[in-house]
């Protein structure tokens, strides 16, 4: 009898396993980055060429940005790493939004204001040696503020940083993904792999990153 118990467990165990890597398979292949005609596409294109006029101008990387199109449900990845040089998307990542009064995990609520542990939108510089004290130099990175709407963002202690939680979550297929405000409360919250891909365009720039959040109402949803 405790034989067989024994071996149901384990039979259980190994369907969990392969469920799981079915998962990571599945949201593995949404991360393949929107292609050139799709709406998602045009509209990362456009903020991508406004970021490089700015770029040019005040003497930011013209190689990369990144870009956060929070108009897409969660579980659908919309934080992109754009390529200058190719014009194109050249990853796709999942990214929380902030858990602050009035958010759900389908329809974020944007704001400014400290204290707010909500997601910010417009354009920020990305720090190469400013990062938090809690997750430290290996998984963030601070953002500066340079819009109105997120003029805040270094006084919030903003970051674009990784996330065990979001690692986990975004392995199972679903159109949002839960709020947890220990892993986002306002900042661009990303998995560790799409964070070690960021973060090694940001150290190794010789000028610093600009990342673009936006949200265009019914553009996408």
């Amino acid at each position: 009898m405790k034989n067989k118990l024994i071996r149901i467990l384990l039979s259980c165990l190994a369907f969990c396993v392969l469920l799981l890597g079915c998962f990571a398979i599945i949201r593995q292949h949404k991360r393949i980055p929107p292609q050139d005609g799709s709406p998602i596409y045009s509209m990362a294109k456009e903020k991508a060429n406004a970021l490089k006029s700015y770029a040019v101008q005040n003497n930011y990387d013209t190689c990369y940005c990144f870009l956060v199109d929070y108009s897409l449900p969660s579980g659908t990845p919309r934080f992109f790493i754009w390529n200058f040089t190719t014009d194109e998307i050249v990853l796709a990542d999942f990214c929380m939004h902030g858990a602050g009064k009035g958010n759900t995990k389908c329809t974020p609520i944007f704001s400014n204001k400290q204290g707010s542990n909500c997601s910010s939108l417009g354009r920020f510089i990305v720090n190469k040696n400013r990062y938090g004290k809690i997750l430290g130099e290996k998984r963030s990175r601070g953002v500066v503020g340079i819009d109105s709407s997120n003029s805040n963002a270094q006084q919030r202690g903003l970051l674009i940083h990784d996330s065990h939680f979001l690692d986990f979550q975004s392995l199972i297929p679903r159109k949002c993904l839960p709020l947890n405000g220990a892993s986002c409360s306002g900042c661009v919250t990303i998995t560790s792999k799409g964070f070690q891909k960021a973060k090694e365009l940001i150290d190794n720039s010789p000028k610093k990153i600009l990342m673009w959040t936006y949200c265009s109402p019914n553009t996408h949803n």
